[in-house]
């Protein structure tokens, strides 16, 4: 069974606002000096030996995932890399669809007996060998007729996480027996209390023909998209600083999405579909979806100065001094500055929405 990889690089990322902005979404970050998020998004994709490689993005984003993608030092024999526009924002189901079309329009290898690995271009993995034999076990799950979901074991009672119910144990994962919405605070301590849950990550692999037929039972619309592949053009050739061929909405594509509600793919299929699995991660995960979560897993920067101040963290461009202050979190970074509270970051995407309406240069 081949693999095509399918990397979603189309939100905004609003939480890690000020440095995530509208032009320059997290996923083209890195807050270590090393590759951006959708570059080491890349790369996972390269490692699991894809057989083809596409990334969906927003079509103003188009030029600069392309140049992203063309930064990096592929290894040799790397599968190629297509970049395909979205004529709108419809959520992930759509953009599923859409990567399954036109991995068929192209002729990718093994047609309906391919599998499709669906990947975000904003996450945090390593290592990459865990990670690689994890979607091993999920390939092996998908020759087996299940669409597979990868779940992190939890570490504390998150609220922000949708949750897996684990059922019957199948040959490397679980049968999915629910799926759980974001809990309040006494269900999510009572999952871990109980075992048996796991974090849906959000990324899956689906066999293709088993995607169509499932999709065609749930959500039929959305099977449209493979019913009338919307690509029917060859791809956009770049320029040099541009390698990856794009491929720009076509007028068919803008037809079908203005038709399209928007949906993820888990209220789409997963949450509908019987035949549905789970793959326990070996690899340690996050989704870098909050500054909460980023102080978790980076160093930030030391202030210049602390007086009477502990538990801050910095990320900042500037020189920062603290003085009398605990339990912070500082962001100094395009020309903005948030101040939040450890535990309280969930509500700066409140505050940029509120900023959108004041001052939306800003965003």
């Amino acid at each position: 069974m081949s693999l095509i990889t399918l990397i979603l690089a189309g939100g905004s990322g609003t939480r890690l606002w000020p440095a995530s902005r509208a032009a320059t979404p997290k996923q083209y970050l890195s807050f270590d000096g090393g590759p951006s998020y959708l570059q080491q998004a890349l790369l996972r994709a390269w490692a699991v030996s894809s057989d083809l490689v596409m990334v969906v993005t927003a079509e103003d984003q188009m030029d600069t995932v392309a140049a992203q993608t063309a930064a990096l030092d592929a290894p040799p024999g790397a599968a190629p890399c297509y970049i395909v526009g979205e004529p709108a924002a419809r959520n992930t189901a759509p953009a599923v669809a859409l990567g399954a079309s036109l991995a068929r329009g192209i002729g990718a290898a093994g047609g309906d007996e391919a599998a499709l690995l669906v990947l975000s271009s904003d996450h945090a993995i390593e290592p990459e060998a865990a990670f690689a034999a994890d979607v091993g076990a999920a390939r092996r799950l998908a020759a087996q007729g299940w669409l597979t979901t990868f779940g992190i074991r939890p570490t504390r009672p998150e609220t922000g996480y949708g949750y897996l119910e684990l059922g019957e144990q199948l040959t490397g994962g679980y049968r999915v027996a629910a799926f759980r919405e974001k809990p309040d605070r006494a269900s999510a301590e009572r999952f871990i209390a109980a075992g048996g849950f796991l974090w849906n990550a959000g990324m899956f692999l689906f066999p293709l023909r088993l995607l169509d037929a499932e999709l065609h039972r749930h959500a039929p619309a959305i099977a449209a998209l493979l019913d009338n592949p919307p690509i029917r053009t060859a791809p956009r050739e770049t320029d040099q600083s541009l390698r990856p061929p794009v491929v720009p909405p076509s007028p068919e594509l803008r037809a079908a999405y203005a038709g399209l509600q928007g949906i993820s793919v888990d209220y789409a299929l997963m949450e509908r579909s019987d035949r549905v699995a789970a793959v326990p991660a070996s690899f340690r995960w996050s989704d870098v979806g909050s500054w909460d979560e980023l102080a978790r897993i980076a160093d930030g920067d030391a202030p210049v100065a602390a007086a009477e101040a502990h538990g801050n963290t910095v990320f900042s461009d500037l020189p920062v001094a603290l003085a009398g202050v605990d339990d912070l979190i500082v962001v100094v970074n395009n020309g903005a500055v948030l101040v939040t509270r450890k535990g309280r970051t969930q509500l700066v995407r409140d505050a940029v929405q509120e900023l959108g309406e004041r001052r939306p240069d800003l965003l």
